[in-house]
């Protein structure tokens, strides 16, 4: 009687909440319970005949005021312990002409400047800050920015913006050329879409996962994925067809919205590392795509084979399971590498191998589903027109080991 009951209830979970994502117990646990952020004031505010705008999706300044002849931005991340990845973006423009000296403030923080300052006129266009107008003042906690300002505005960003709305404005575009399908698969703390594509090939075809921006300043990373994918999805190319008639590809561009929206340094809008949480799904964003990947898998009786993770670091570098994880496809991995790096100049990325310690969506593709599982790495100054290259190389060499051409 008692293992009827348990097969009802467990029946009536599933037609409720369908398949879960199993929990494991990872060796170096760690806990993604939500916690505390602060969230600066979003305002336009004027210093001196100088307006500064924190008001547009992946803003991120703490505090401004004016010293001398100098505005200071005061920089603190939305909690900690946090790592060293400090973000910032705003705009800023003049009533008149004039040159503005920025004291961008990380003293009440342990480390100071990371990412180089980028430049636009547009929001859509970047260049980098020239050398001579940047300086490091001090204990190199407090950096000076000398820019020219006009009655137009001028972003100042750490990376390139690509918020919420424009990667979702991408992954459309995507779906129309390739035959994907765009949706929105649930919701975030703040009530944000978790945006995927989904590329259904057939029932019983093996799946290929790709995530993005799990940390929210890691663009370099979102550029990889977006060449990969752009990629993948050429349809008129006979690889791309051949790939497509025998694999399905479910990709999540965008895992933390509320993050990225709100110019995090790291963690969503409960104070957590995405990355950390593929153990016990405390946070929604994780639980949804984990489950939903597990439902995908349940409905088309498909096996997952192969999940790649773009992530954003200091150089290039491939984060990999240790050869003893014997995945699905145990040859994968060193071939694939050693592919690219045959095939792009100037590839110099690092290979790392683990095993399973902390609970991050590598080892989660192994534990959860025996499948290769790779956090790909790109550097935050890796110029961008190689980063185009090594994505495309990549969805090519992947494709093709995949295929075995």
């Amino acid at each position: 009687m008692r293992i009827f009951f348990l097969l009802i209830l467990n029946l009536y979970s599933f037609l409720i909440f369908g398949y879960q994502a199993k929990p494991y117990d990872f060796p170096k646990p760690v806990d993604t319970t939500s916690k505390p952020i602060n969230t600066p004031d979003r305002e336009v505010k004027e210093l001196r005949g100088v307006s500064f705008d924190n008001s547009f999706d992946g803003a991120r300044i703490n505090g401004l005021s004016v010293a001398d002849t100098s505005f200071i931005i005061r920089m603190m991340p939305e909690n900690e312990p946090i790592n060293y990845s400090p973000w910032y973006a705003f705009k800023l423009w003049s009533k008149k002409d004039t040159v503005v000296h920025i004291v961008m403030d990380y003293s009440k923080f342990k480390y100071g400047q990371r990412y180089w300052p980028k430049l636009s006129n547009d929001g859509v266009n970047w260049t980098r800050l020239d050398e001579s107008n940047f300086s490091y003042i001090g204990d190199s906690l407090r950096v000076r920015l000398t820019l020219s300002l006009s009655d137009q505005p001028l972003w100042v960003s750490a990376q390139e913006i690509q918020n919420s709305e424009m990667v979702s404005v991408w992954a459309q575009e995507i779906a129309a050329i390739g035959g994907a399908q765009f949706k929105a698969i649930g919701k975030t703390t703040l009530g944000r879409d978790i945006p995927m594509l989904e590329y259904v090939a057939g029932k019983k075809k093996p799946t290929i996962i790709v995530l993005s921006r799990q940390h929210p300043p890691e663009v370099t990373g979102y550029l990889a994925m977006k060449s990969f994918l752009e990629r993948i999805f050429e349809v008129e190319d006979e690889l791309s067809l051949e790939f497509l008639k025998n694999y399905n590809v479910l990709v999540f561009p965008l895992m933390n919205p509320d993050g990225v929206d709100l110019g995090h340094w790291r963690h969503n809008a409960d104070g957590v590392d995405l990355n950390r949480d593929w153990a016990y799904y405390n946070q929604p964003e994780t639980r949804q795509v984990a489950d939903y990947i597990v439902n995908f898998a349940e409905e088309k009786k498909s096996d997952i084979v192969l999940g790649l993770d773009f992530h954003s670091t200091f150089k290039d570098i491939y984060y990999t399971n240790v050869d003893s994880l014997v995945s699905a496809l145990p040859e994968f991995t060193s071939a694939w590498i050693t592919n690219i790096k045959l095939r792009v100049e100037d590839s110099e990325a690092k290979v790392s191998a683990s095993g399973i310690g902390p609970p991050v969506s590598k080892t989660w593709f192994y534990t959860q589903f025996n499948a290769v599982g790779i956090t790909y790495e790109i550097g935050d100054d890796t110029p961008r027109d190689l980063i185009n290259v090594k994505g495309e190389v990549s969805a090519e060499e992947m494709m093709k080991l995949l295929l075995n051409k």
